[in-house]
């Protein structure tokens, strides 16, 4: 039996597995699997998990990656095996897919007690062949990629060509932009991918594309947030990533949906609150402090916290934060609890603030100034 060369790279890996007498799985070089063996081949939860989840998941990833073999894989030609039983998973040959020289992916069979010679040897052979449909591959990725980044962004532009591609893909109800954000570059490139495959199976009009913050797409607006939550639930760099959701609006009027989710998005990514998808309901008072930041940065000397600031500096009263107590507590006696002090001692700060700095914390404007500032400043 012969290596199907010119099948796609599930024929590939079907017959390299039919070869090895072994499940097969190819994966790219962030462990998203490209292809996989078809058959009855379900031979552990690792690999359960790694087809259904497109993605080695973490807790594997973690086993695995601490045996060194994403670092030998890296530098070396061989066949290298990973047993790990331990965590119950059957023993893996694996080997490096290099185009002119450079790691860009990698060929897994599971094959209880490591590979014979002969079966390493197999595997061997066909990482150039896989190595070249790999290429050819990419190749349309990339077309198609770009054609997806076209599509969202005249979507997210508006207009008459975001109505006909609107109409072309049936794109009726609302719709919402989002926006995924994240501190670490690798985990958005590597998402890309992992997501455009969700959404085709999920919300097959949806679409999604990189950008140069992170990713933008298009969803519908009853599903999006749990379409991107079993996402993110599903996806290995969970923790790296954040999700804002735009208002709902038709599919060729998203415009404004577009900047909302970018706020959304922002604000989550300053708080540090990754693995969450927000909608502007969520945060609304986060997104407001954010877009009042640049009045409050060009206008601080005029603001009521700054005279407090001051008096503090120069006599050590302690006004801050009694009045920060008092705002968030709604009353003196809680105010006083949360500080250890003497309710009187709340009260006499209060009216010194009032008397000294012309702050009153029974004007309802000024609480909002004072609360607004303190919430900026955190």
């Amino acid at each position: 039996m012969g290596l199907d060369i010119d099948g796609d790279l599930f024929d590939i890996a079907t017959s390299l597995a039919g070869l090895l007498g072994a499940p097969v799985t190819i994966e790219d070089r962030d462990t998203i699997v490209i292809a996989y063996s078809g058959g009855n081949q379900d031979v552990d939860e690792a690999r359960i998990g790694t087809i259904l989840g497109r993605q080695v998941p973490v807790h594997y990833r973690d086993a695995i990656a601490g045996t060194g073999v994403f670092e030998k894989l890296r530098r070396s030609d061989d066949v290298i095996t990973v047993d790990l039983p331990a965590e119950h998973m059957v023993a893996r040959a694996v080997v490096a897919v290099r185009d002119e020289g450079q790691l860009i992916g990698s060929i897994w069979a599971a094959i209880p007690g490591g590979p014979t010679p002969s079966q390493a040897e197999t595997l061997r052979a066909a990482a150039p062949r896989v190595a070249r449909r790999l290429r050819e591959e990419s190749d349309l990725a990339d077309r198609g990629r770009r054609a997806r980044t076209d599509l969202v962004a005249a979507l997210l532009a508006g207009g008459d060509a975001a109505d006909e591609i609107a109409a072309d893909r049936t794109m009726t109800g609302e719709w919402v932009a989002v926006s995924i954000r994240g501190g670490d570059p690798d985990a958005i490139r590597r998402a890309v991918g992992p997501l455009a495959l969700h959404l085709s199976a999920i919300a097959p009009s949806a679409l999604c594309a990189a950008y140069d913050r992170g990713i933008v797409g298009v969803l519908p607006a009853d599903s999006a947030v749990r379409i991107l939550d079993d996402f993110l639930r599903r996806f290995g760099a969970r923790d790296l990533l954040v999700v804002g959701i735009g208002t709902p609006a038709e599919a060729g009027d998203l415009a404004e949906s577009r900047a909302v989710a970018d706020q959304v998005a922002d604000a989550l990514v300053r708080r540090g609150r990754t693995g969450v998808v927000a909608t502007l309901d969520d945060v609304f008072a986060d997104v407001l402090v954010d877009r009042l930041d640049g009045f409050l940065h060009r206008h601080r000397a005029s603001s009521p916290l700054t005279r407090l600031r001051e008096h503090d500096r120069n006599h050590e009263s302690g006004l801050v934060d009694a009045v920060r107590a008092f705002l968030e507590a709604g009353e003196v006696s809680a105010a006083a609890e949360a500080l250890t002090v003497h309710p009187n001692t709340i009260r006499n700060r209060l009216r010194r603030a009032r008397e000294s700095c012309r702050v009153d914390v029974g004007d309802p404007a000024t609480r909002l100034a004072l609360m607004i500032d303190l919430r900026s400043a955190r």
